[in-house]
């Protein structure tokens, strides 16, 4: 029998086939292009936030191919890594996209992404891959940012194009290099630049300590769970499109099991795939095994690497939460204190933790796992 192609892609930055339930986003991302393209102005950057698994980085890449698709301008992307700064690789990218627009018609730029020195065939519309030439710039330029950002938006306005910027993972900026680089678009808006820029990271980067002013008057977009209509949208429509229609009742059993967390509802899609090899259909009993083999490879995963990462008292409270939510359904701030014989206040501290590192999410007060089925895992500990 010949293999048919699993339409789900459970893992890091990988795109899914129906990206479901974030058309306000799309929307701003469209809205902030025309500003740029039509109307003449340089538009507020997006702000895109969000716990690991909610897809965050897919939203770059979808806002990537739309510029790309619609507009025909590159995008200049950039992840910010822990510990390094994030602004001469940025400038680099810069010198790259100059070079791509100098070189380039707006047909061969339907969907070029520059991360590096070179730049794919699909950037370019031709076989191989073509090296980009970085300027090295020698003593001269005070801002080597500025300089590159500056000769890059020349080119792009002379060729009646524009660019996209994207930062991943904002959260390990060092807040002086931000505040510098937003220093320098801030001072450009007057100049009504083609640019649009969008930033992604963990939702931490709204703290007042380290939040720049030109990024807090921006467009803020948290992106937070699947409802379960879009869950199941998210998981029948690749089915059918891969021609392996998948049931209602089936859908809702594993959209209900993958809590809308969007890593999951892949996860439990990709299993339910597996599970229904040889079938015509999806069905419930595919639905049940995929279940208990997303949930294997959740605890050895998710599970594991997230109660890793908590310190002895975070997992105190970890367990507290769990505790509650297997007894009686539901976890509170203050049930949570009561259950460790403390105040609120003396642990709201570690409930602020679990939030920002995205173990705990809260809707009003209560607390609940993002990752579905941990509070039964952490429970059995």
């Amino acid at each position: 029998m010949a293999r048919t192609t699993n339409p789900y892609r459970p893992g890091f930055n990988a795109a899914p086939p129906a990206f479901v339930g974030r058309e306000r986003l799309l929307g701003a991302v469209r809205e902030a292009l025309a500003v740029a393209a039509l109307d003449g102005r340089t538009p507020r950057p997006i702000i895109i936030t969000g716990t690991r698994g909610v897809g965050k980085t897919v939203a770059l890449g979808e806002a990537a191919s739309l510029a790309a698709a619609e507009h025909a301008w590159p995008t200049v992307h950039v992840e910010v890594r822990p510990g390094r700064d994030f602004t001469p690789l940025l400038a680099e990218r810069l010198n790259a996209a100059r070079h791509l627009l100098e070189h380039t018609t707006s047909d061969d730029r339907r969907h070029p992404v520059i991360t590096g020195g070179k730049l794919g065939a699909s950037a370019l519309g031709v076989g191989g891959e073509v090296e980009v030439q970085l300027e090295r710039h020698g003593p001269g330029p005070v801002d080597p940012l500025e300089a590159a950002l500056g000769a890059a938006m020349r080119v792009a306005m002379e060729e009646g194009a524009g660019l996209v910027i994207t930062l991943d993972e904002v959260q390990y900026a060092e807040r002086a290099e931000l505040a510098g680089f937003t220093a320098i678009l801030q001072e450009r808006m007057a100049d009504n630049w083609p640019l649009v820029v969008i930033v992604a990271g963990l939702p931490s980067i709204r703290e007042p300590r380290r939040v720049v002013t030109y990024l807090e008057r921006g467009e803020w977009h948290e992106l937070g769970l699947l409802s379960q209509d879009e869950a199941e949208q998210a998981l029948t429509e690749p089915a059918a499109d891969a021609g392996r229609p998948m049931e209602p009742e089936a859908a809702r059993e594993l959209a209900t099991a993958s809590g809308g967390y969007p890593y999951a509802v892949q996860l439990y899609g990709h299993h339910a795939w597996r599970a229904s090899s040889g079938a015509g259909r999806i069905a419930l009993d595919h639905a049940l095994a995929a279940g208990e083999a997303a949930r294997r490879e959740l605890e050895e995963g998710l599970y594991v690497a997230r109660w890793n990462d908590a310190s002895e008292r975070e997992r105190e409270y970890l367990a507290a939460v769990a505790r509650l939510i297997v007894g009686s359904g539901e976890a509170t701030g203050g049930a949570v204190a009561a259950e460790l014989g403390k105040a609120s206040t003396e642990v709201s501290y570690l409930r602020d933790r679990l939030l920002k590192k995205g173990t705990l999410y809260s809707a009003g007060s209560h607390l609940s796992f993002i990752t579905p089925g941990m509070a039964e895992w952490v429970a059995r500990l």
